[in-house]
């Protein structure tokens, strides 16, 4: 019998200084299970040693969509259509994730979890996209059910993307007003949307670090391509 890794997916929390509950979408939950690995929410803890910890007994980290980044953190001043940022997920995240470099284990960032991977290895994003990019933008933020795709991008032949979703054009669903900006070194972009907004990042080297900037785990119960891709993060994380 194949292994059931188990996978972290990093929790959202409430609003307000002193949140009440951890919360994570059922489809991310769902997803992971769907395709052979063992779902474990994670809380956002603030001690490095129980980060540490945490990231030993895990085969595999899912970083999930959510909040702004703090702008501080990579060295910007906030833009004024910044979002609501949360200071104790963005230490977590930052602080799990360097621990699984070290591990050499498998990650996987979908949406705000892409752009963390890019940030956390030397990258950059544009923290807000309608007014920081000069070319004429599609719409990023749909008013269509979550799980219907609203644009296309272009998969980048050769990458590990195409090797699930196939190369050239596919659709994928949008909810986003940030971006990746300069990709971080060792990293190439495996699809761009039509108006050149980075949608997904790999990592150049053997480990599986994997970012898409659409959702997923929306997407996944309709399309067999897309439960392709969690599967391949599972193979990964196996190992």
């Amino acid at each position: 019998m194949n292994k059931k890794p188990l996978i972290g997916i990093t929790a959202t929390q409430e609003k307000g200084d002193s949140p009440a509950s951890y919360q994570i979408g059922r489809h991310y939950v769902k997803g992971i299970a769907a395709v052979g690995g063992t779902p474990v929410i994670l809380p956002l803890l603030q001690d490095k040693e129980q980060i540490k910890e945490m990231a030993k007994r895990l085969d595999g980290l899912l970083i999930s969509g959510g909040v702004d980044m703090d702008p501080l953190i990579f060295g910007e001043e906030p833009h004024p259509k910044m979002g609501r940022i949360d200071p104790e997920r963005d230490f977590f995240e930052k602080n799990i994730l360097e621990n699984f470099l070290e591990e050499d284990k498998a990650v996987f960032g979908i949406c705000r979890g892409c752009q963390i991977i890019n940030l956390v290895l030397g990258g950059t994003i544009y923290q807000d996209i309608t007014s920081q990019m000069d070319s004429e933008l599609i719409k990023h933020s749909q008013n269509a059910p979550r799980w219907y795709p609203t644009h296309s991008i272009e998969v980048e032949k050769g990458s590990k993307l195409s090797k699930v979703l196939g190369d050239g054009k596919i659709k994928v669903n949008s909810f986003h007003h940030q971006a990746i900006k300069e990709g971080a070194p060792g990293f190439f972009v495996s699809a761009r949307a039509a108006d050149g907004v980075v949608e997904a990042i790999e990592s150049k080297n053997g480990q599986f670090l994997v970012g898409v900037q659409w959702h997923p785990e929306h997407l996944w119960e309709r399309d067999q391509k897309t439960l392709a891709l969690f599967r391949m993060f599972i193979d990964h994380s196996r190992r």
